[in-house]
């Protein structure tokens, strides 16, 4: 084998585990994104697709809102407020994507879509 192969092959070998190492770095653990791109200091509403943590519970305020928690692919749990009635099956559903801000330790979403 010539000199120039070998460095071919090295080449395709190392661009390979490259494009392996960006994919399992930046691929979101079971189709969630995290929290970290989310700016704490802007109210500007964003989308991110989160877990349902259900064995917490859910809780209705007075107001017509309610309150959950979810856990992005980091694993960083956050409390989520709703303005508004749940949406139905949310309850049931694994994932669920926010559309809001993040509020320090809370997440205030402005619209719910069940995933």
């Amino acid at each position: 084998m010539t000199k120039q192969i070998k460095l071919t092959i090295v080449v395709i070998v190392l661009l390979f585990l490259g494009y392996l190492g960006y994919s399992v770095y930046f691929t979101s653990k079971e189709g969630t994104e995290s929290f970290s791109k989310f700016d704490p200091n802007s109210t500007a509403n964003k989308t991110i697709t989160v877990e349902v943590i259900t064995e917490k519970g859910f809780s209705q305020s007075q107001g017509g809102g309610a309150t959950f928690f979810v856990k992005d692919k980091s694993g960083v749990e956050k409390k989520v407020t709703f303005d508004k009635e749940l949406p139905p099956g949310i309850k049931d559903s694994k994932t669920v994507t926010l559309l809001g801000h993040l509020h320090g330790d809370y997440f205030h979403a402005s619209e719910i879509y069940i995933d």
